[in-house]
């Protein structure tokens, strides 16, 4: 018998649960009253700030603030139906949504904590899990800011990530410097720019085009990488079955009935490895000045074996999790499989934006918190894993996809209608 909402479920989990929430919520002061009061929001305008405002403190745990401007823009492009997709939905509390979700999921299903934890394969498997996973829920849909590049009044919002790439932006967030580093700073990012220019993406207008610049990090070869391309590094990554490339471009020149797109899963896993390896090159860079590395690392460290193991892992699930017609193994993809799951769950409290759903809105079923019912369970073999009880049209969708895209699915979830 199902009693618990999701909501309330999710609530408990992060008051009293240890594992990844026990880390989180020691690390975030006050996430459980935040997350109250996240869960208790009916209007869809307040659920995005509330969702933005926690979603800022997670990143920064992450070392990520950064991206938050780049979340909101892709908020602003849905409040303004300016993604055509004509079943698009919110991104902003869903993602949100995602990360909660699956850091229960996390904490509940042994199996899967096992193959994630043995694919990270760390000492602090617990916080590597959390920085992998920010990655692939809160950020892995940051990619639709190119889903509209024809369009000029999207422009704009490109802008948000092209602007990361200025010296400003990399010295905000580096923090406080004196001014001996500050002028010794200057000299690096000179130097980077005058070695490898960097092409605006706001202004392109061609599918091809805004992934040849976002695949294209010439820097790769000064951090020991033997491409300069994104997709190459990412490929390498995943064992799914298809080529990364040969994806991307095909939706590049032929998308969905011969209308050409910018996959978002991959943009976004571009986006976030491209603008990652800045950090590391010039980290590498102020390490010939001792006290501005002092500064520079002062809030975060970068050494290569965290590019390597944790970062292109973390962005190759991102860059993979929109491909569809290949279905995933646990044992060989833990962290796509788990953010493929995790992300065909999460249906509740998402404003629609698509043109179908406004169109039918008279008749369109809207999935809200109160109508998912959840409970940790085991099966008759005495494993781990969640009851996930919905209405019965949701039930056929979610169970249609999950069969098309993952493996074994059902060890871990039961799936049942209400």
């Amino acid at each position: 018998m199902y009693i618990f909402g999701i909501n309330e479920v999710l609530l408990t989990h992060f008051k009293k649960a240890s594992g990844a929430a026990g880390y989180l919520r020691f690390m975030i002061p006050g996430l459980a009253v935040e997350l109250h009061d996240f869960f208790q929001i009916r209007s869809d305008i307040q659920r995005i700030q509330k969702a933005e405002s926690i979603a800022q403190k997670i990143l920064k745990l992450t070392d990520f603030s950064e991206m938050l401007p780049i979340r909101s823009e892709v908020a602003t492009l849905e409040l303004k139906r300016r993604i055509t997709y004509n079943k698009q939905t919110d991104h902003t509390a869903h993602t949100l949504y995602l990360f909660l979700l699956g850091i229960y999921v996390y904490d509940t299903v042994t199996i899967l904590k096992g193959a994630i934890d043995r694919s990270i394969n760390s000492s602090k498997p617990i916080r590597m899990f959390i920085f992998q996973w920010t990655f692939a829920s809160l950020l892995h849909d940051i990619g639709y800011l190119y889903s509209e590049y024809k369009d000029e009044q999207n422009q704009k919002s490109v802008l948000s990530y092209d602007n990361l790439y200025n010296q400003s932006s990399i010295e905000k967030f580096i923090g406080n410097m004196s001014q001996e580093s500050m002028l010794l700073f200057k000299g690096i990012w000179e130097s980077f720019v005058g070695e490898y220019p960097l092409k605006p993406t706001n202004n392109i207008n061609i599918a091809e085009q805004i992934i040849n610049e976002l695949d294209n990090i010439p820097w790769l070869r000064d951090l020991g990488f033997n491409t300069t391309s994104g997709l190459d590094i990412l490929s390498q990554y995943e064992a799914t079955g298809v080529d990364l490339r040969d994806y991307t471009y095909f939706m590049a020149k032929n998308g969905y009935n011969e209308i050409p797109v910018v996959d978002h899963g991959v943009a976004s896993g571009l986006m976030l490895f491209k603008y990652s390896t800045v950090w590391y090159w010039l980290s590498n860079e102020t390490k010939k000045y001792p006290s501005l590395h002092e500064e520079f690392t002062r809030n975060s460290q970068y050494p290569r074996g965290v590019l390597s193991k944790h970062i292109i892992p973390a962005c190759s699930a991102v860059a993979h999790h929109n491909i569809s017609k290949v279905k995933y193994d646990y044992s060989t993809t833990p962290l796509l499989y788990f953010s493929v799951l995790c992300d065909e769950l999460q249906i509740w409290d998402r404003f629609l934006s698509g043109s179908q759903h406004i169109e039918n809105w008279n008749t369109i079923e809207h999935c809200m918190s109160e109508q998912i019912l959840t409970e940790k369970v085991n099966n008759a073999e005495g494993t781990d894993l969640f009851n996930f009880s919905v209405s019965y049209n949701y039930y056929e969708k979610i169970t249609k996809i999950l069969n098309l895209r993952l493996n074994e699915w059902d060890k871990f979830v039961n799936l049942s209608s209400i």
